[in-house]
């Protein structure tokens, strides 16, 4: 049967590379910015597919287009940006310094992250409010919370909402 494509994941892909290129986008040049942007689309395949291989739940990718994605974005400005442009650019592949500045950089962002995100799920998790009941999470959060069926149907006798299946995996 042939393979159905993923809008969901090309969409992340052009979003992960634009995601990748926001951090050096003044500082680089646009044959740079397409390579920064090329290789935030590869590592965004990557680390969804390590997240399902690992069977993390992120429904919409998120950690990948703007985790994975965002840090290559900081790292990659140490790479590119040739300080003789006059752009503000200092990438080790021009013989600047500035990959450790941004190493730094990606690591602080890292800690001061995961810190206030221990800080706001950990209660959250403790007291049972990080998750939505059984019943939801059978029927589907989008049937049950926020998706009237009034929203899809012009007559309000209909009770029925419609649903999309989508095939997923091979």
């Amino acid at each position: 049967s042939p393979k159905l494509l993923d809008v969901g994941g090309f969409c992340n892909g052009i979003l992960a590379g634009l995601v990748a290129i926001t951090a050096g986008c003044a500082n680089v040049e646009p044959w740079e910015a397409i390579m920064i942007g090329i290789v935030g689309g590869l590592l965004y395949q990557g680390a969804s597919m390590l997240l399902q291989k690992l069977g993390v739940d992120d429904v919409v990718d998120a950690f990948p287009v703007h985790g994975v994605c965002g840090l290559w974005g900081i790292l990659a400005l140490g790479f590119f940006g040739n300080p003789d442009e006059g752009m503000g650019g200092n990438g080790a592949f021009h013989g600047g310094d500035q990959f450790g500045t941004q190493l730094f950089a990606g690591f602080l962002i890292t800690i001061w992250t995961a810190g206030l995100s221990v800080m706001i799920f950990l209660p959250l998790r403790l007291l049972g409010m990080l998750r939505m009941g059984d019943e939801f999470q059978d029927a589907g959060a989008d049937i049950m919370e926020h998706s009237p069926c009034k929203a899809y149907n012009a007559s309000s006798e209909s009770s029925t909402v419609p649903v999309l299946t989508v095939k997923v995996g091979s």
